[in-house]
């Protein structure tokens, strides 16, 4: 991802902006320059741990954005804050949710389909953070690593490689997006209780 500052957004007009001397803000596009993305407000919410909110944008001269969220943050790491399939037209970002009660550390991938209006989950833990995607054909992704040293130092079985279909995953009307994290927490439980 290309970050630039070509297109025309007002930040201002974005859910719930706010700019300080603890948030910063970070604009990419996509390589096929079909879409830009607004991360805003990112914050660290844990040591070393940032996240943000999301706008997405898909003309460059209208300052709307196709999705934006003032409840689901998302994320925000310099080097992959998320993965394109611009085949699949399929943003893949990560999504923390974590149940603080229970000590539950669940990271999910979350999946946005712009022009179908739809959102999903990979279901994933905390290493989430070091693995991303690529595209093989339309509907098709492939784990890859971003961060192997950290997967080696975690010790355990690795996901590299493994393969995804979209047509296969549960999607969400992309209106529903504000409550992404209770849309995910109904799919935990079935698959929770699928395996029992």
């Amino acid at each position: 991802m290309k970050e630039t500052k070509d297109w025309n957004i007002e930040p201002p007009l974005l859910e719930s902006y706010k700019k300080s001397g603890w948030t910063d803000d970070a604009f990419f596009k996509t390589l096929d320059g079909k879409y830009g993305v607004y991360i805003y407000n990112i914050d660290e919410w844990r040591m070393m741990s940032y996240a943000g909110l999301v706008a997405i944008f898909n003309d460059k001269t209208n300052a709307r954005p196709i999705l934006n969220s003032a409840a689901t943050w998302i994320w925000f790491d310099n080097d992959n804050t998320f993965d394109y399939a611009p085949l699949s037209d399929c943003f893949i970002f990560r999504k923390p949710a974590f149940l603080e009660q229970v000590n539950i550390g669940n990271f999910p991938f979350i999946l946005i389909k712009p022009t179908e209006k739809v959102f999903s989950f990979i279901e994933w833990d905390y290493s989430s953070i070091y693995y991303g995607f690529s595209e093989i054909t339309e509907n098709t992704i492939k784990v890859r690593e971003v961060h192997s040293i950290d997967l080696e130092n975690l010790n355990r079985p690795k996901r590299t490689d493994e393969l995804f279909n979209l047509t296969k995953l549960d999607w969400y009307e992309l209106q529903r997006f504000d409550t992404a994290l209770e849309f995910y927490r109904r799919q935990e439980r079935r698959s929770v209780h699928n395996k029992s």
